[in-house]
């Protein structure tokens, strides 16, 4: 992944400016029982949530998050994010010319946040109605076939969990990040369109204080 933090690294850097905040009464903090945790690593961002919620709502995941606890959910280019073609090459063209798209799931069927540094996530508070729309949205990403199954993909070299094909088109301007920030706004949550994973997560972080604030999040790990 080294190529694409590069240049995302330019990236940010070029964008930094744009960075903003939500307002602090647009933050929902009450009838939020869910809990729903961010994630950024590097130039990528991705988001994890209870793995039963999601299996409902995509019935074709049942099988393989049968018995998991978790769901770590995240959209990239499919050649490059599915381990096929790390090259510089692969790099560019994923952000440019990206054939086709994937869709990660990384099941635990334990908890997982010794292996995800506390300083790159946070836990975010939806709604019974958030909770639905995204799982409705990250089924929705994700591509079908004439029988109505997911379009699994082939995973290469030591690249981790499923990959299935997904729907849209994957660019610079239309990248994980800008996934996650719409899957977060679906959810219900006050989050502008960021091109950069830190512009996302800062969003992130600002409503998972707030909220942390209002007491909302006790013994969590």
């Amino acid at each position: 992944m080294k190529y694409l933090s590069i240049i995302y690294l330019f990236l940010s850097i070029l964008l930094s400016g744009c960075a903003s905040v939500p307002s602090t009464k647009d933050v929902p903090v009450a009838n939020t029982k869910h809990t729903i945790y961010f994630i950024y690593r590097g130039w990528h961002t991705s988001i994890l949530l209870d793995a039963k919620s999601l299996s409902l709502r995509v019935p074709q995941l049942e099988a393989d998050l049968k018995n998991q606890k978790y769901a770590r959910v995240g959209w990239g280019d499919g050649d490059y994010f599915t381990g096929k073609n790390k090259s510089l090459t692969s790099a560019t063209k994923a952000l440019v010319a990206s054939s086709y798209s994937a869709m990660q799931f990384l099941a635990y069927d334990y908890e997982p946040f010794a292996e995800i540094s506390a300083e790159t996530r946070v836990p975010i508070s939806i709604s019974d109605q958030g909770l639905r729309d995204l799982a409705s949205y990250i089924r929705n990403s994700v591509k079908v076939d004439a029988s109505g199954q997911l379009v699994r993909l082939p995973v290469f070299g030591d690249t981790m969990g499923l990959f299935f094909q997904a729907k849209d088109s994957y660019g610079v301007f239309n990248n994980c990040n800008t996934w996650s920030a719409h899957a977060l706004r679906v959810a219900g949550l006050p989050i502008a369109t960021r091109l950069t994973a830190q512009g996302v997560f800062r969003q992130a972080s600002y409503i998972s204080n707030v909220q942390t604030e209002h007491g909302l999040f006790k013994n969590l790990p």
